[in-house]
Parts: structure tokens; C-alpha cells; sequence
């Protein structure tokens, strides 16, 4: 039986909008809700291919992986599903998500036959002050997915001020506990001093200077009885 829409009339001469054909008139508002529930529907779909796309990223031998910055490194932990083995494995590290190098092995068969086995490395010497990615080889079994933190420590200098030159504004980060009280002073080339903060809490101190002159700044940091001095510019 053919079916088509147009806008006519119904068997009795009335002007009406919908599917006829002999005495049958589907009007175009049913229509309309037909295809919104194809569209909702479709939509639906789409969501549930999106989602499932998603969460298949994961390599299946990996139930949890996560990382964690801790005072000094970063933590590294992933857990191998029950019934899924491998042959070695490597953690994997980057500062740009592309180009990776084995920071760390372990020997031997990974998993095991009937459990969850978990795992764990805590990276000593991430780069510091850098989003740092990683991720986990599994023998000849392939990758995990990769994943990033940002390392807000210094492990390699015991200061940093950046950027170096700076705009209106910056950081100065030093090798200090966390929240360790620090008071800081900058001077201009001419010895005027141009910012001072006491008792700021480390070991990242914001720095803004948005009215000063271009030019070279000397900096004292006191904290934990340590003193640190240095340099930067100003464009």
C-alpha cells in the first residue's frame, strides 16, 4: 500500500495536510513526532557508540590506572585484570605525549591466571615543573592509554623563577615543604625595592609587577632558614 504527504483534500473535499490514500489522513503533526523520536533516538545511539568508544581507549588487561604527585615524585599505579597475562613490563614517560622513554622494568610475568594483581612505581625525577605523561607497556600486548599530571615541584634546582623575561607577571618556586612561610623582596637595577611579600606561603609565590619598568630585577627569598637570591627580566 503506497503513502505520500502532501497538502489536499480529504475524501469529503475539506482542505487538510497529512498522508491520504483512499480514506486514510495521517496528519503532518504525527509526523513531526515520529521524527522527533527517530532523531531522539538516533541521538541516543550515537551517545552509546560515543561512550563505548570512550571507555574501549583502555587497554583490556588494565582495570585502574591512575597517577598521583606526591611530595618529591609522582606515583604510578595500575591494576591487571583477573585472567589477563603478559610477558615484562614498562613504564613509559614524556613532557609532550608523543615521544616516550622506559623510566622503569619489571621482570617476568605480569597478572595473574584468577585475580586482580595491582602494581605500583613512584617516579623520583619527573621533569619538574611540567605536565608529565605516561603509560604502561605491556610486554608484547601493547599499550595503556596515556595519562598526564602536572608536576609542580623542583627535584633537579633549588629555584626557579618563570617566565624569564616576564610580562606584568610571574613565579618564583622554590625548594621548600609545602606551605612554608616565606618573605620576598625584589629590587630594580637602580637598588629601589619594587615588590615585597611577607610570610607568603611556598614554595610558589605569584609575583606581579604590571606597572614596573623593562629591565633586569634582583630577588631575596628567606624561608625555612634558607636564603635564595637571583635574577630575572622584564620586558
Amino acid at each position: 500500500m503506497n503513502a505520500w504527504l502532501g497538502l489536499g483534500k480529504e475524501e469529503n473535499g475539506s482542505s487538510a495536510a497529512g498522508y491520504w490514500k483512499g480514506c486514510t489522513v495521517v496528519p503532518l503533526w504525527s509526523l513531526r513526532s515520529a521524527k522527533d523520536m527517530v532523531r531522539s533516538a538516533s541521538l541516543l545511539v550515537l551517545a552509546l557508540i560515543a561512550g563505548s568508544a570512550a571507555r574501549a581507549q583502555e587497554h583490556p588487561f588494565i582495570a585502574a590506572y591512575t597517577l598521583t604527585e606526591l611530595d618529591g615524585g609522582i606515583r604510578v599505579d595500575w591494576t591487571i585484570q583477573g585472567g589477563s597475562t603478559c610477558n615484562g613490563q614498562d613504564v613509559e614517560r614524556s613532557t609532550d605525549g608523543v615521544d616516550f622513554a622506559q623510566v622503569h622494568r619489571i621482570e617476568g610475568i605480569c597478572g595473574t591466571p584468577n585475580a586482580a594483581m595491582p602494581y605500583d612505581w613512584f617516579d623520583p625525577a619527573p621533569p619538574e615543573l611540567s605536565t608529565v605523561f605516561y603509560r604502561i607497556k605491556l610486554g608484547l600486548d601493547g599499550y595503556s592509554s596515556v595519562k598526564s599530571v602536572h608536576f609542580a615541584q623542583l627535584n633537579t634546582s633549588d629555584q626557579r623563577f618563570y617566565p624569564s623575561p616576564m610580562e606584568g607577571s610571574g613565579t618564583l618556586v622554590l625548594d621548600l615543604p609545602p606551605g612554608q612561610a616565606v618573605d620576598l623582596r625584589i629590587w630594580d637595577s637602580a637598588g629601589q625595592l619594587v615588590f615585597e611579600r611577607l610570610g607568603a606561603p611556598g614554595p610558589s609565590i605569584p609575583v606581579e609587577l604590571p606597572a614596573a619598568a623593562p629591565g633586569v630585577y634582583s630577588y631575596q627569598a628567606i624561608g625555612s632558614g634558607r636564603i635564595f637570591t637571583g635574577r630575572f627580566v622584564k620586558n
